[in-house]
């Protein structure tokens, strides 16, 4: 079947997007420990110039421990943030949150914003680092004024514009991506994938290494994943109907997990965490320009 001309050309960009930024998207999504970031979208709208807003809500999810930032990442490229750098306090919960605005350029090709957070934490002498990202669709209603003006002026202009003021396109309503899910811990792996409302079905294979196979049927609206027992070298290929090639995701082992039979041992922290954030915020940009170019194109992938 030519995807170029299939009624689910775009679905199936958008997922082979999502898979392609699997790995390094969804390493930020999901907090590697108890100690994170929450990323909140409190609302978004345009502006009159094209561009668009979105105000984000940064919480601790420490009710009795500051945090620091550690990184602050973006996504469209052409997007700029205020409100928010490396080295600011993330306060105690229960003292707060801190407030980020984000401004997306008219001609930024991504119809999503994406705010990734990294925070480090001193618990007990100890250092742990989190990290989660927040995301929010490109917004069809304009931005209002922020506050009135105080008082109206006293008398009408002398002489009317000479033209009445323009007013910018308006932007088609954006459409949901299918999310990938990950999560690992010291003996299994989760994987899957949340198809959003209006998407169509999605049918995701697994194979894993020890050759164990599943099939999933992700109907609209509908989120699913599987779970599999995992040990160091293990992986998980994935396909999808309509999708050429595959990728297989790695099984990642905490650095703390007891391999010696006693079990135990909290997810990623501190010097690892930190290599593996670093990293996962390249694959996040990657993954996002891949999608541009998937949207474009039937594009093979393998990984």
């Amino acid at each position: 079947m030519n995807l170029l001309k299939s009624p689910f050309r775009r679905t199936t960009a958008v997922l082979a997007g999502a898979f392609i930024g699997l790995a390094g998207a969804v390493a930020i999504a999901a907090p590697a420990s108890a100690h994170h970031p929450e990323v909140f979208p409190e609302s978004s709208c345009v502006n009159a110039d094209g561009s668009w807003t979105v105000k984000w809500t940064i919480t601790n999810s420490e009710d009795d421990l500051e945090g620091t930032i550690t990184s602050v990442r973006t996504l469209p490229r052409k997007s700029t943030i205020t409100g928010i750098e490396e080295g600011d306090t993330l306060p105690k919960s229960v003292d707060g949150a801190l407030h980020a605005v984000q401004t997306v350029e008219a001609d930024a090709k991504l119809d999503r914003a994406v705010l990734a957070i990294g925070a480090h934490w001193v618990r007990d002498d100890k250092p742990i680092d989190g990290f989660n990202t927040g995301t929010e669709a490109k917004p069809t209603e304009a931005c209002k004024p922020e506050t009135p003006p105080s008082t109206p002026p006293t008398t009408p202009p002398s002489t009317p514009p000479s033209t009445p003021p323009s007013t910018p396109p308006s932007s088609p309503p954006a459409s949901d991506e299918p999310t990938p899910i990950l999560e690992t811990d010291c003996t299994t792996m989760t994987i899957g994938l949340a198809n959003p409302a209006t998407g169509e079905d999605i049918t995701l294979h697994f194979k894993t290494s020890k050759g164990e196979e599943r099939t999933d049927v992700i109907k609209p609206g509908e989120s699913k994943t599987e779970k599999f027992s995992a040990t160091p070298g293990f992986t998980v290929t994935l396909t999808a109907d309509g999708i050429e090639g595959s990728l297989t995701v790695p099984y990642e082992q905490p650095d703390n997990c007891d391999n010696s039979g006693g079990g135990g041992g909290l997810a990623v922290t501190g010097a690892a965490a930190g290599s593996i954030a670093g990293g996962a915020a390249v694959l996040l940009i990657a993954g996002g320009v891949l999608f541009f170019l998937a949207r474009r194109r039937k594009i093979k992938f393998t990984a």
